[in-house]
């Protein structure tokens, strides 16, 4: 009898510790599977202390057909549908330490823990712009003069980071950018509302927590201008470091490795239809002595960026991972509404070239995030 393999009842009574252990074996599917076994393995999946390591996936958004979370694995070149109720309906403003910023049709912002299923309410959004609320638009009457409410989501929150992982911490906060003209607003759990950062007279493109600070990047009179931005008791927006050229290009901010660098994207309209980048600029910034210089990395480290905070990982550790290379989603705009999303790029930083790791012969309806699954 003494051979006879494990009854169910048994399997779901084996300690957590032992459960832990397993769970850090499982890619990410098998870990939503390992959760739906029986209580207690779902109960040990909430934790999630010991998660497997994993490149990022992409998040594709909801299939049609079944209204499951698509999920693309690189390390597998696979897509998953994975059931995630919480993420029905939704659209991602962005992507941090294994959390996703959610916006569903009735402007309810969250942030969501897709593997733990943990969630933070958060306040209202602000106004967005000087003028009227984002409601006028989306609720009022239908017609040429107002925006489609799938056009206006795509402004409501162009992007969100953390600075800390809630999973570890309650002391965090939450920087957006928001509105007509992306503004900065930011949020600590606690507050009843968002606390505006004084307007810095520019748009913003990105947003980056930087060696303990938050940094926003935007153009203006032909330059980029980055700021750091204070969140403690008298917010504000400073411009630091020196002034980039900036040639129409959409801009943003990245951590390699401690260093802070802009990665300008050129992009066109192709055929009529869609924007397709043509070339990528990579500056290093010197912040204390206000000087920049075209950077062309060769430690091997590859980012992964788009509208999540920026993940830089070793290729090395894994397998189908390219060294010395940007994995691009393409830009959260508005021209998605007409034309969809297909700009998904691999840059490869010292050859300069261009190359896929994901096609599809449809456009997708929103801009794909990353997601780290290693939180």
């Amino acid at each position: 009898m003494d051979d006879l393999p494990m009854s169910i009842a048994g399997w779901s009574e084996l300690h957590d510790d032992v459960l832990e252990h397993l769970t850090s074996f499982l890619s990410l599917p098998d870990f939503h599977r390992f959760g739906a076994v029986c209580r207690n393995w779902h109960s040990v999946a909430r934790q999630k202390r010991h998660p497997p390591r994993q490149l990022p996936w992409l998040v594709l958004g909801e299939d049609d057909a079944t209204h499951k979370s698509k999920f693309f694995s690189l390390e597998e070149n696979k897509t998953y549908l994975i059931e995630i109720p919480e993420l029905q309906g939704q659209r991602l403003c962005g992507s941090s330490y294994g959390w996703l910023f959610t916006l569903d049709i009735e402007l309810n912002f969250r942030l969501l823990n897709p593997l733990t299923r943990k969630q933070y309410d958060l306040p209202p959004l602000p106004p967005y712009n000087s003028h009227n609320n984002i409601t006028t638009y989306v609720k009022g009457p239908r017609s040429e003069n107002y925006f489609t409410f799938e056009a206006m989501q795509l402004s409501l929150v162009a992007k969100a980071i953390l600075d800390h992982d809630p999973s570890r911490s309650s002391d965090f906060k939450v920087l957006i950018m928001y509105g007509e003209r992306n503004r900065l607003a930011f949020w600590k759990l606690g507050d009843p509302t968002w606390t505006l950062i004084p307007d810095a007279y520019i748009r913003f493109n990105d947003i980056i927590f930087y060696k303990e600070d938050f940094y926003a990047v935007g153009c203006c009179s032909r330059y980029n201008e980055i700021y750091l931005v204070n969140t403690g008791l008298s917010p504000y927006a400073k411009r630091v470091g020196p002034l980039v050229k900036e040639y129409d290009t959409f801009t943003y901010l990245v951590d390699y490795l401690g260093e802070l660098l802009i990665v300008q994207r050129y992009r066109k309209v192709y055929k009529g239809q869609l924007y397709k980048t043509e070339k990528i600029i990579i500056f290093k910034i010197d912040l204390e002595h206000e000087r920049y210089s075209e950077y062309k990395p060769t430690e091997g480290y590859s980012v992964f960026m788009g509208a999540n905070s920026c993940m830089t990982v070793d290729p090395s550790k894994y397998p189908g991972c390219k060294k010395n290379a940007l994995y691009l989603t393409d830009l959260p705009q508005q021209v998605f509404e007409r034309h969809g999303s297909k700009d998904l790029l691999i840059y490869d930083m010292v050859e300069g070239s261009f190359s896929r790791y994901y096609s599809t012969a449809h456009y997708l309806p929103a801009s794909p995030i990353w997601l780290d699954p290693n939180y």
